[in-house]
């Protein structure tokens, strides 16, 4: 197209704008289409050169620099390093065991409620066991810990030397307690446990015929020390018999301090208002030293039984042959 034809049509656009009065929306649009590409270039910032690069490798201001290092570095947190991986030094404390065992402990003494209360020594590696038997020290009572218990200066008039159908011995005793003090049982419950059913060290069995001991069978690792007297021996102590005011010692081991001190303040002879109740005071027992006493491996035990029309404890080794 020719310059003349194109200049032609823009005077011909023009003065057809101009006849029908749209000639200043004309000159706004021209206006725009020049100046708003203008206005996009100056206000766009300049393209970013690259970033000189010092021959030192160090970065330019404002940038963080990174410092890569191929050696480790000392940290600055106090003690000393472990590797949680790695296998303790020899002579460390080891803590737990990785096969899940427990490790044995030379000798294990029973003392709860209800268990066995002998103290039983193991050979480690070789899974045998003994019992140790009870034993009695001859001498006085240990000193230090809880003092001895009081025995009564005035005795009361001593108990018969047997009983009516309408009687039942009575026993009371004082023991020492963890707490420092003596406590007071009276009357005290046919198979008692002492000095306590959480740590039976003895078993109280009755009345001896007669009615001047008491007879208690002994577990096995109970050691016992005091003017008491032990059957079959001192070595393997299996029941002991006591006299009223005797103080004596009971203890887990020969070597271990008393675990309690307790004397028989008084045996006496109880009246009842018939046979009946008298019957049914001389059957009553503890529960708890019933079962006890059944799980005891005692063989002595079966030389002093407990005969309730008598109200008192039998000695058989003094019966003859054709007695009942």
């Amino acid at each position: 197209m020719s310059t003349a034809a194109v200049t032609g049509l823009a005077r011909n656009a023009w003065n057809d704008l101009r006849e029908k009065r749209l000639w200043p929306l004309a000159l706004v649009l021209l206006a725009a289409m020049v100046g708003v590409p203008a206005l996009l270039l100056h206000s766009a910032p300049p393209a970013p050169g690259p970033v000189p690069v010092a021959a030192t490798g160090a970065a330019p201001s404002g940038i963080p620099a990174v410092s890569v290092q191929s050696s480790p570095g000392q940290a600055k947190l106090p003690g000393y390093g472990r590797d949680p991986f790695g296998q303790p030094p020899s002579g460390a404390p080891v803590t737990g065991s990785a096969t899940g065992t427990a490790p044995s402990t030379g000798t294990a003494t029973a003392g709860a409620a209800g268990g066995n209360s002998s103290t039983t020594s193991a050979t480690t590696g070789s899974g045998s066991a003994t019992t140790t038997p009870a034993t009695a020290v001859s001498g006085p009572v240990p000193v230090g810990g809880a003092p001895p218990p009081p025995v009564p200066t005035r005795k009361p008039a001593p108990a018969p030397s047997g009983l009516s159908p309408l009687q039942s011995y009575s026993v009371a005793i004082s023991i020492t307690n963890a707490a420092g003090g003596v406590n007071l049982l009276d009357p005290l419950q046919r198979l008692s446990l002492l000095p306590s059913p959480r740590q039976p060290l003895l078993v109280e069995l009755g009345v001896l015929q007669g009615g001047h001991r008491v007879l208690f069978a002994v577990p096995p690792g109970t050691v016992l020390r005091g003017p008491g007297t032990c059957i079959p021996g001192p070595i393997d102590c299996e029941i002991l018999s006591l006299g009223e005011d005797q103080i004596e010692s009971l203890s887990t081991g020969a070597n271990s301090g008393a675990a309690a001190m307790f004397a028989i303040t008084g045996i006496a002879a109880t009246d009842h208002p018939s046979a009946a109740a008298a019957q049914q005071v001389r059957q009553s027992v503890s529960a708890e030293g019933e079962r006890f006493v059944a799980t005891l491996s005692v063989p002595a035990l079966s030389l002093f039984q407990y005969a309730p029309r008598v109200g008192a404890v039998v000695d058989l080794r003094n019966l003859t042959l054709g007695e009942s």
